[in-house]
């Protein structure tokens, strides 16, 4: 995920576009946030909760 929002950042026009369009507001993106260990890995495991609803499936597997 965090790749291919990178390489959205690169055409930053469309990126802020899309942004607004879609969710009302340029996300500002940090690389390398300063963020704490438990609340990475709290964010990291809600993340894959949702995707687990979402798409009834497991965001690490191998889908290829």
């Amino acid at each position: 995920i965090d790749l291919i929002w990178h390489s959205h950042m690169q055409e930053p026009l469309k990126y802020v576009a899309d942004c607004i369009r879609l969710v009302g507001y340029v996300n500002n993106h940090s690389p390398w946030p300063q963020i704490d260990d438990d609340t990475m890995e709290k964010s990291c495991d809600k993340t894959n909760d949702i995707w687990k609803k979402e798409f009834d499936s497991d965001i690490t597997t191998d889908h290829v």
